[in-house]
């Protein structure tokens, strides 16, 4: 969460206007059932058509209000959490284009494209809800509690009894969504790497005959997607329907409980009118907290999956100003006792030259090539021909020994 509300600081001043119109429009949506209880209670009986019309057009006026600054607050929400997630992608390709080699291979093409979509989605879900749930449901969970406490104590009580348990329910449920929503994007990887190797690839997998092979290998990797996404959706969703049980006793115990001291004449019908009303606006509320720690936990998933990338260190070393200066003489390329492994990154990329990431690919290497000669390199598959074009460009940089490329007569290392 960290790298979220890194991004969002730039933009402190709009998010706190949109959440200061969240604010107003909830506490404006809260006193609605208030004017309702006036208006059954207080105006009606009365008689006076002036009374009633005044506090029927000031609730018709609340209701216009409360959705004038949600639909405000909202479209801000909405360019604001755009304006984070277009910073975070800008960042995350540049970071990603300066990316080693080696780190390249570590980190997988697939799973950086998923970081740079999917990842960077959920973040953006997550920036826009902190600003406008983070608000409406503190507040109308307060707020509608504080109210209705006001209003009668004893229903009050149905409505705290009711709360403790799914609190307890969705702090439950939630400390689990962080590993789940992992298991789903590393998942979400796999399928990605599958389906770009057989897209870049169709010519070769129909040549081979490979097709069926191939169908059931992106079968595979994505039923494993699936599954994870089946299983974390599955528990993260088990509060909604605690919540509807709760919601739906709670409301039968108001009518019930209420209904009794109308009849005692301990009460006004307008409360119970009105504390239906709050107590959906409560259990809304809970309900609401409920969807925020579901996002939350998809948004910190990807969030630390964004910030390994930009957190990766830069790794190959920048030449000085006297080793870019050094002259190479006439030797245009010159490999002096030059190994290299690739490392425990265990890519494809590595496979690919024979063998397990963790053997020497190229041990001790030295030639020489002047300006105007020409080297040819012969060898089976996996001997290391692609690795030294790979060190001479500077994909990746050697182990040990030296490179030494000349460019317009100046030496890099």
């Amino acid at each position: 969460m960290k790298l979220i509300f890194r991004y969002m600081k730039p933009y402190a001043k709009a998010i706190a206007a949109v959440m200061g119109l969240k604010l107003a429009a909830t506490m404006v949506e809260l006193l609605l059932p208030y004017i309702l209880e006036h208006i059954i209670d207080v105006t009606v009986p009365t008689g006076n058509l002036t009374q009633i019309f005044f506090w029927g057009l000031l609730m018709i006026l609340t209701a216009v209000a409360t959705r004038q600054l949600n639909v405000t607050a909202n479209r801000g929400a909405v360019e604001n959490a755009h304006n984070v997630s277009y910073n975070i992608r800008q960042d995350l390709f540049i970071k990603t284009a300066n990316l080693s080699g080696s780190q390249f291979d570590a980190f997988g093409l697939p799973s950086l494209i998923s970081r740079m979509t999917s990842d960077s989605y959920n973040v953006q879900s997550c920036a826009q809800s902190l600003q406008t749930l983070c608000v409406r449901a503190p507040i109308m969970l307060v707020g509608g509690i504080l109210i209705t406490m006001t209003m009668d104590w004893v229903l009050s009580a149905v409505l705290c009894v009711m709360l403790p348990i799914m609190l307890v329910v969705i702090l439950s449920v939630s400390r689990y969504g962080i590993p789940l929503y992992n298991k789903v994007q590393e998942s979400l990887d796999d399928v990605v790497r599958v389906m770009r190797e057989n897209i870049t690839g169709i010519r070769v997998v129909k040549a081979l005959s490979k097709t069926d092979y191939e169908k059931r290998r992106f079968a595979a990797s994505n039923d494993a997607m699936t599954r994870n996404d089946v299983r974390a959706s599955t528990i993260m969703a088990l509060p909604g329907p605690i919540m509807q049980l709760c919601l739906n006793t709670g409301l039968t115990l108001v009518v019930f409980i209420g209904a009794i001291r109308v009849n005692n004449g301990q009460m006004n019908p307008g409360v119970i009118l009105a504390f239906l009303t709050y107590f959906n606006m409560v259990l809304q509320g809970v309900m609401a907290i409920n969807r925020i720690f579901m996002m939350i936990s998809k948004a910190s998933a990807s969030a630390n999956r964004i910030a390994l990338i930009m957190a990766a260190p830069q790794d190959q070393r920048i030449l000085t100003a006297e080793e870019a200066k050094k002259p190479c003489g006439d030797e245009f390329i010159r490999f002096e006792h030059v190994n290299f492994s690739y490392g425990e990154a265990g890519t494809a990329q590595a496979e690919a030259f024979g063998g397990s990431s963790r053997e020497q690919c190229l041990y001790d290497i030295d030639f020489s090539i002047k300006r105007g000669e020409s080297l040819g390199i012969i060898g089976p598959t996996g001997c290391g021909k692609t690795t030294i074009i790979n060190l001479l460009m500077r994909f990746y940089d050697v182990e040990d020994g030296r490179r030494i490329r000349g460019r317009e007569g100046r030496a890099q290392l």
